[in-house]
Parts: C-alpha cells; structure tokens; sequence
C-alpha cells in the first residue's frame, strides 16, 4: 500500500483509526480503519442490513460529515476495500475532524446507529 514513518503516523488520537502523513507524497494524508478493528461493530451493522466492511465505513463517514462536518466534505476523498475503510486528502485538518467523529462512532454504538440509520442507501457498497 503506502509507506509511512514512525513520526508522521498517529495511532492514538483516533484509535482505533490511524492518521498519518504520506512520506512519498508531502502534503498528503490518510485515515485508516482496518477489518481488524472492525469486529466490534459487526452485529450492529447487521442490525442495519449491512455488512461492516470498509465500503460500509465510507458510508458511516460520509453519513457523519454529512450531519457534523458538511464544511470538509469537499475536503475528503475514499478509497476503501473491503477489509480496511481509507479517506485521504491533503487537508489534514480535515482528516482529523473525521477521524474524531468515527472514533467515536465506533466506541459508542448509539452514535454508530444513528450515522447508519441516517445514511443516503446510496453510499453503501
């Protein structure tokens, strides 16, 4: 996938998310969620119809941009897989403000439910 450094990698503030700064591409940066954190939020997501995966955390996080952060929107781009949810950008900021709101989607299953419930059935995979 991508290298990146000690240094530019953050796996604290947004645990279990993972931010970092791309080192082959100054001025870029990432935020991870990968299918080994994404366990725990299984059945709710199966509540919803839906599987959990990486495709189903894009829609989470467009449906939490959406109701918190329509201002960053434009600032965010995905990639996801099925096994790992990945937005990236050059807005750092940006990144963070999401990577805040998924962090805390994924530790409280209220907040989860409602970005689920809330979500346009278009952005899901």
């Amino acid at each position: 996938m991508t290298t990146h450094t000690n240094e530019s990698t953050d796996r604290d503030s947004f645990a279990p998310l993972v931010f970092l700064a791309y080192d082959h591409a100054p001025g870029s940066y990432g935020l991870l969620l990968s299918d080994d954190h994404m366990g725990s939020t299984t059945a709710l997501f199966d509540q919803h119809g839906h599987q959990g995966g990486g495709y189903d955390w894009e829609a989470v996080a467009r449906s939490a941009v959406h109701a918190r952060a329509p201002e960053v929107a434009d600032r965010l781009k995905y990639d996801c897989e099925a096994g790992m949810f990945v937005a990236y950008g050059s807005d750092a900021e940006a990144l963070r403000k999401l990577g805040a709101l998924l962090a805390e989607a994924h530790r409280d299953p209220k907040v989860l439910a409602d970005y689920l419930a809330t979500a346009d059935p278009d952005w899901f995979d």
